[in-house]
C-alpha cells in the first residue's frame, strides 16, 4: 500500500513537472494562427467569388427566361422572314399561311419596319363550327393577332415600296436612300 502512495505521489509530481514545462512556443502558435487566418480569408474571398459567380448566372438565366416568355407572351408564334440586301434596294420575305390580305398591315417609320397580320382560326373559316361545340384533337396551326418589327440598316423611300401577297408569302420591295457623298475640301 505505502507503494502504491508513493507511486500515486510519483506520477502526481511527473504531471505537475510536465505542466510546468514550457513545450509550448509561442512564436510557432502565432505563426499557426496567421497561417490559418490566411486560408480562412482565402477560402472566405474565393466562396464569396463564387456565390458572385452564381448570383450573375442566375441573373442572366432570369434575363435569358423572360426573354424567352416575353416572346412567348407579345408573339404568341412569329412571322418568319428572310431579307436580303440586293444593293439599291432591300427584299423582305414573310410566311403568311392563310392570312387574307386585308388583315395584313404594313408600316415603316424611319428605319423600322413594322408587319402585323392577323392568322384566323380553324372556327373561323370552318362553316357553323364557331357556333358548335367541339374539342381540338391537335392544335398545331398559328392563330390571332402577331407582329414582327425589323430594323432596317438604312433608310428607304417609304412611297416606293412594292409589295405582292402570293400564296401566303408576302414579298416586299424596299428601295434605299441614296447616301450623299460629301466632299470635304482642307485648306
Amino acid at each position: 500500500m505505502k507503494d502504491d502512495v508513493r507511486l500515486e505521489k510519483e506520477e502526481s509530481k511527473k504531471d505537475e513537472d510536465f505542466m510546468n514545462k514550457e513545450f509550448i512556443n509561442k512564436d510557432i502558435i502565432d505563426k499557426h494562427l496567421k497561417i490559418g487566418k490566411n486560408i480562412a480569408g482565402r477560402v472566405a474571398n474565393d466562396f464569396g467569388q463564387t456565390m458572385d459567380d452564381v448570383v450573375l448566372n442566375l441573373k442572366s438565366l432570369r434575363k435569358d427566361v423572360d426573354s424567352k416568355i416575353k416572346d412567348y407572351t407579345d408573339n404568341f408564334f412569329k412571322i418568319n422572314i428572310d431579307l436580303l440586301d440586293l444593293g439599291d434596294v432591300f427584299y423582305l420575305k414573310a410566311d403568311l399561311p392563310g392570312v387574307e390580305k386585308e388583315s395584313i398591315n404594313v408600316e415603316i417609320v424611319d428605319r423600322d419596319l413594322t408587319i402585323q397580320a392577323y392568322f384566323t382560326g380553324m372556327c373561323d373559316d370552318v362553316g357553323g363550327l364557331k357556333d358548335k361545340e367541339h374539342q381540338f384533337l391537335i392544335k398545331g396551326r398559328n392563330f390571332g393577332d402577331t407582329k414582327k418589327t425589323v430594323t432596317l440598316p438604312q433608310k428607304i423611300k417609304e412611297d416606293e415600296v412594292k409589295g405582292e401577297l402570293n400564296n401566303g408569302v408576302l414579298y416586299l420591295t424596299l428601295p434605299k436612300v441614296e447616301s450623299k457623298k460629301v466632299e470635304i475640301n482642307f485648306n
